[in-house]
C-alpha cells in the first residue's frame, strides 16, 4: 500500500526535517497556514508562526494587538504570543491558557511545546509563558525559547528550567498543546501498548479504542476530547487478534491486527478522520508492536514460530518495505516497544523460556543483535521514567518483576514487586511524570505507582476483579484511563482526580466484545 504525500504535507515535513538538522533553529519567512483556528497543528507550523512575529520584532504591549500570517490579531504579550503560535481563536491569559494544554515531564519536551508559570494566581508579573525550541545544554537544565518579552518584544531567548516569575511565587512547568500533531522531524511519541485491547489519542485529543473479539475487531471513540464514548462498532477483520496502534507523522492513526491466519491493517484517511478498509499486511503470527522512528516513519515488529521479523515505512506517511528478519528473537513471543531519549526504538520480546532485547544503534538506523534480557515469563510492558530511562515489567508464576536502566546502556538486576501471578500488564505515566503499572489475571486487578518521578514504587493495591486483558493510556487533559476485558466485555475506569478513580463501567451503554 502506498499513499502519496500532498504538496502541503511535503512542505511541512521538509520544514520539520530542516529544523531538526539545524537544532530546530527557526527559519524566517511567511508560511502558508496548514491548520484551522483551534484545530490540530504540527510542531513545524507552531514554530513557523512564532517566527513570523520574531522576524517583525513585534513589540511587547499588554494592551496591543498584532496580526498573524493570515491577518488574525492576537494580544502582544507572552500568552497572546503563545496563543498566536498555537493558532487559537482568542488570546487567553496565563491564568486560562492551561485549559488548552496538558502537563508533561521536562524530559518529554519537544520543540513546539510550552513552558510557563500558568494557572490561578499567575496574572500580571506572576505569570510568563514561552515556546520551547530545544535544549541549550547536555544536562537539560537550560533550554532555548521563542517568546514575547517585556522590554525586548518577540525574541529568541535562553532560560533555566523551573525559572521563577518576577514575583518569585511560581516556577515554570512544561506543557503540551492538546491538539499538537507530531512532525516527522521530532523524536515523536512513545509507542502505545499492544495487546487484545489498545487505545491511542487522535490528533484532536480524542481517545480511540479497539478490542479484538472472536468475530473480529471492534472500535469505540470519545465523542469529544476527555469526554463520553460512542457505542462499539464492529469492523470485521482478523478474529481473536493481537492489536497494535501508532501515529503516522501527519497525525493519522494506523491500526494493525494479527492472528494465526492473517495480518491486516487499516488507517485514518485524515488526522482525526474516518478509517480505510482492512488491507493485507503480511502473513500470520503471534504478536505485534509498532513504534515511530525519530523521523516519523512507523516500524512494525511481529513474532511467529521462527522468531521476530520487522517491516518499516520507506518514508513518513508512505509505503512499506518488505518483511525482514531481525536475526532471530524468541519464537511466538510477546512483543513491546519503547523509545530511548535520543529517539532510538528498543524492542523487548518474551516467551515462556526466554526474554530478549534489541535496539537501534542510532536513530532511524540499523539494529543490534538480540541480547539476553532474562528468563521466560507470561507478559511484558515497557515505559520510560521522567528522566528518560526505560523501565521494564514482566509477569510470571510468582508475580511481577521490574528492571530499569541505570544509564544509557546499562540495566539494573531484576527486582521483585509482588503483584498478581501470570498477569497481563500495562503501564502509562501520570501528569507529573510518574510511571504507573496495572496488572490483571483471572482473579484480581491491581496497580502500583512511583511515589515520586524517577523514584521507588508503592505496594500493589487492588484495582478490581479479574479479567483477561488490560491497557492504560492518558486523556488529552492528562488523566489516566484504563481498559479491562473479560468474558462479559470491555470495561473502563478513569482518574477523577490526582489519586481518585471512577468505578469500572461499560463504554457508552454496550459491553463490546467478550475476550477470553
Amino acid at each position: 500500500m502506498t499513499r502519496r504525500l500532498t504538496q502541503r504535507t511535503v512542505a511541512l515535513l521538509f520544514l520539520a526535517l530542516s529544523m531538526a538538522l539545524s537544532g530546530m533553529v527557526l527559519t524566517a519567512g511567511r508560511a502558508a497556514a496548514a491548520s484551522d483556528v483551534d484545530g490540530p497543528i504540527t510542531r513545524a507550523e507552531i514554530l513557523s508562526r512564532a517566527q513570523y512575529w520574531v522576524d517583525r520584532r513585534v513589540p511587547y504591549d499588554q494592551g496591543g494587538y498584532y496580526p498573524d500570517v493570515q491577518g488574525k490579531t492576537y494580544r502582544t504579550d507572552c500568552s497572546g504570543f503563545v496563543s498566536m503560535a498555537l493558532h487559537l481563536s482568542s488570546s487567553p491569559s496565563t491564568v486560562t491558557l492551561p485549559n488548552y494544554l496538558v502537563p508533561i515531564g521536562w524530559e518529554d519536551l519537544r520543540p513546539g511545546d510550552v513552558v510557563g508559570t500558568l494557572g490561578p494566581g499567575t496574572a500580571g508579573d506572576a505569570g510568563h509563558v514561552v515556546i520551547f525550541t530545544g535544549w541549550a545544554n547536555a544536562e537539560h537544565t537550560r533550554f532555548s525559547s521563542v517568546e514575547e518579552m517585556g522590554g525586548a518584544g518577540a525574541v529568541h531567548y535562553e532560560r533555566s528550567i523551573n525559572y521563577p516569575t518576577n514575583g518569585g511565587q511560581f516556577r515554570a512547568k512544561p506543557y503540551r498543546y492538546r491538539k499538537v500533531i507530531e512532525d516527522a522531524g521530532s523524536v515523536g511519541a512513545a509507542p502505545e501498548e499492544s495487546g487484545r485491547v489498545v487505545s491511542a489519542r487522535s490528533s484532536d485529543g480524542r481517545l480511540e479504542a479497539f478490542a479484538a473479539g472472536p468475530d473480529g475487531v471492534y472500535h469505540a471513540w470519545q465523542t469529544a476530547a476527555n469526554g463520553a464514548w460512542s457505542p462499539w462498532q464492529s469492523l470485521g477483520g482478523p478474529h481473536n487478534a493481537q492489536l497494535a496502534i501508532g501515529p503516522n507523522a501527519d497525525g493519522r492513526l494506523e491500526l494493525f491486527a494479527i492472528n494465526d491466519n492473517t495480518f491486516q491493517h487499516r488507517y485514518q484517511t485524515a488526522p482525526s478522520g474516518g478509517w480505510s478498509s482492512w488491507e493485507t499486511f503480511g502473513g500470520a503470527g503471534r504478536d505485534i508492536a509498532v513504534g515511530a522512528n525519530a523521523d516519523g516513519r512507523l516500524e512494525v515488529f511481529a513474532s511467529g514460530p521462527v522468531g521476530v521479523f520487522h517491516k518499516y515505512q520507506t518514508a513518513p506517511n508512505s509505503g512499506w518495505s518488505a518483511w525482514e528478519s531481525t536475526g532471530g528473537g524468541p519464537p511466538n513471543s510477546r512483543i513491546e516497544m519503547e523509545k530511548a531519549p535520543d529517539g532510538r526504538l528498543e524492542v523487548f520480546a518474551l516467551n515462556n523460556e526466554t526474554f530478549q532485547h534489541l535496539y537501534q544503534t542510532a536513530p532511524n538506523s540499523g539494529w543490534s543483535a538480540w541480547n539476553d534480557f532474562g528468563g521466560g515469563g507470561h507478559d511484558v510492558t515497557v515505559d520510560h521514567n521522567q528522566d528518560g530511562r526505560l523501565e521494564v515489567f514482566a509477569s510470571g508464576p510468582v508475580g511481577v518483576f521490574h528492571k530499569y536502566q541505570t544509564g544509557p546502556a546499562s540495566w539494573s538486576h531484576w527486582e521483585p514487586t509482588g503483584g498478581p501471578a501470570n498477569s497481563q500488564l500495562t503501564t502509562t505515566r501520570t501528569q507529573d511524570g510518574r510511571v504507573e503499572a496495572f496488572a490483571i489475571n483471572n482473579d484480581i486487578a491491581q496497580h502500583l505507582w512511583q511515589t515520586h518521578a524517577n523514584g521507588p514504587y508503592s505496594q500493589w493495591t487492588d484495582f478490581g476483579t479479574g479479567g483477561t486483558e488490560i491497557t492504560a493510556t492518558t486523556n488529552a487533559d492528562g488523566r489516566i484511563e484504563v481498559f479491562g476485558t473479560s468474558h462479559a466485555g470491555v470495561h473502563h475506569k478513569w482518574q477523577t482526580g490526582f489519586s481518585t478513580w471512577s468505578d469500572w463501567t461499560w463504554l457508552n451503554t454496550t459491553p463490546g466484545p467478550a475476550l477470553d
